[in-house]
């Protein structure tokens, strides 16, 4: 599987404190695993929110993070709190 990092993901990524980065770097680390036993998934909250493939993982109680994943490609593109979340799939 390819991974793409979208700009916007990182600039979002590196605005965080230093505990928060390493939660999602800890969050991007567990999601291969994730998508090969989806009973394992659990803690991480992935589900699909799009009919595009835009899947969302949680990073803590209140942030997330929102990939495109395709058979062979995964594709972070956003990071941000529920609210954000929704307004960024309104613009979809």
């Amino acid at each position: 599987m390819t991974i793409s990092l979208h700009r916007h993901f990182v600039d979002q990524v590196l605005k965080q404190p230093p505990a928060i980065r390493a939660a999602v770097f800890d969050a991007m680390l567990a999601l291969p695993d994730a998508l090969r036993t989806p009973a394992k998934h659990t803690g991480l909250g992935l589900r699909k929110l799009h009919a595009s493939g835009i899947w969302e993982v949680r990073v803590g109680l209140g942030l997330r993070y929102l990939l495109q994943l395709s058979a062979d490609q995964a594709i972070f593109r956003f990071l941000g709190t529920h609210d954000e979340v929704r307004k960024y799939l309104k613009n979809l």
